[in-house]
């Protein structure tokens, strides 16, 4: 090939990402072909110690003018053993990158499912230590009501806890094994495509050939996946940066901000504000993946290549954003006398005098005209003066306390203590499932690779 056409093509640089995937699919491909008769025994022990140099060795060991990845690790077992040149049988390129790109994906996966129960825990932690502590609450970045910082928390919980749910989801569409499926057509050699699943940790295999190799909406969905966490980090990471600034309810701790280079007060919200951006890189990213994928033609392309890096990138990206967010939100100080002399100042109590007009008999559009009359004029005193020049002679307590108002509110979902206190313990409750059920995932995918390793071990003896 042309030198330069060579270099525009090669992947070898993305494929780092996937060199000891690719080492895994090799040994699991050449226990498959032992077991099935194509490889005699001695050939598959030299091929497997070949492979397990090369992996020692890693992946600089091997870098080179590439094609990619399976070229190269193909290239230099072969120069090790002559066995090399059977381990390519009753397999392509095609049906190997798709397996090694699922193997990244479902690790990676799991790895940001971890993350996120982390960041979980934290953020009920932290709601547990915050249960007393009244803030105002916004819409439209205007003081609306007041509320419980607990209960703030708790929300960004919930909707963490629904990017948990969608990982794992997809999870179980990544964790299907197209090995065997070779170019598209699979193999008139006999294989046990469900022996090289099991050892290589997948649930089962994707059947039909032709889409097991032509298939990248795993891929897609797992970007996707990545992106929509990002967008709930970056609405983290925006209150981050306003709380920290204009609304001054945070202190940042150092390990996350930095000062600036010129002005010494300045303590700068640096990694939130970089989550924030690198949302949008994977939103850029989520589009480049489908627009590669749309009205691909069936089966492989080359066109895919480009698809994988994005992938690399995107779970990388979230995962790291994931463990550097619960970090930040563990060690952030509220600066809780700031928050209840703010919702002391904004007005916040308006809502809950209109509604006491209302249940005095008052319609609520015309509570709410009052009310707002009165907000307009500076005094909340004035309400039962305009309330009778408009018709209503209505008694009301008007003294309202910030805690009067975030403790009325008892139905579920609510701001009260006892309805917040039950939310946290419910959602304990469920965080520890969560954390035995990905635990029991990983511990299955672990015993089926000690399984690979031992078969190993034992064909080496």
């Amino acid at each position: 090939m042309d030198p330069l056409a060579l270099e525009f093509s090669s992947s070898m640089d993305q494929d780092r990402y996937i060199f000891y995937y690719d080492i895994l699919v090799d040994l699991a491909h050449v226990l498959g072909l032992l077991k099935c008769g194509h490889i005699n025994k001695e050939d598959a022990k030299e091929i497997i110690k070949a492979l397990l140099e090369i992996r020692d060795k890693g992946y600089d060991a091997i870098a080179g003018n590439y094609e990619d990845v399976h070229e190269a690790i193909e290239a230099e077992v072969t120069k090790l053993t002559q066995a090399g040149k059977k381990m390519h049988t009753a397999r392509s390129r095609n049906d190997e990158v798709a397996t090694c790109l699922r193997l990244f994906a479902r690790d990676r996966l799991l790895s940001i499912a971890s993350a996120i129960l982390d960041s979980r825990r934290i953020l009920l932690k932290r709601a547990e230590e915050c249960i007393e502590v009244i803030m105002p609450g916004f819409t439209h970045l205007q003081y609306a009501q007041p509320t419980r910082l607990s209960h703030y928390l708790l929300a960004y919980h919930d909707m963490l806890k629904r990017d948990f749910d969608r990982v794992l989801e997809t999870f179980r569409r990544v964790n299907l094994s197209p090995l065997g499926a070779c170019a598209f057509a699979g193999t008139s050699f006999k294989l046990d495509r469900k022996y090289t699943a099991e050892l290589l940790g997948f649930d089962g295999v994707v059947e039909n050939s032709c889409d097991a190799v032509a298939s990248r909406d795993f891929l897609i969905e797992s970007v996707f996946v990545a992106t929509q966490l990002m967008l709930t980090l970056s609405r983290m990471a925006e209150e981050i940066v306003l709380w920290s600034s204009e609304f001054e309810f945070v202190d940042l701790p150092e390990e996350y901000a930095s000062t600036s280079s010129i002005m010494p007060q300045k303590k700068n919200p640096d990694i939130a504000e970089l989550i924030r951006a690198k949302a949008g890189r994977l939103i850029g990213n989520l589009a480049g993946v489908m627009s590669i994928y749309k009205a691909m033609p069936l089966t492989y392309n080359r066109d895919f290549q480009e698809m994988n890096d994005l992938l690399f990138k995107s779970l990388e990206i979230a995962d790291l954003s994931t463990i550097l967010m619960a970090g930040m939100f563990e060690k952030v100080v509220f600066k809780t006398d700031v928050m209840l002399e703010k919702v002391l100042k904004g007005f916040t109590v308006a809502s809950e005098i209109a509604d006491r007009l209302t249940k005095a008999g008052v319609p609520f559009r015309d509570a709410h005209r009052i009310v707002g009359r009165a907000v307009a004029e500076g005094d909340l005193d004035k309400v039962l003066d305009i309330a009778k020049e408009m018709g209503y002679d209505v008694k009301i307590d008007l003294s309202v306390s910030v805690e009067d108002v975030v403790e009325s509110r008892k139905n579920i979902g609510g701001t009260s203590k006892s309805e917040v206190l039950r939310m946290i313990e419910d959602r304990l409750a469920v965080l520890e499932k969560d954390y035995d059920m990905l635990s029991g995932i990983i511990d299955s995918i672990v015993l089926k690779l000690e399984r690979l390793y031992g078969e190993v071990e034992q064909l080496l003896k």
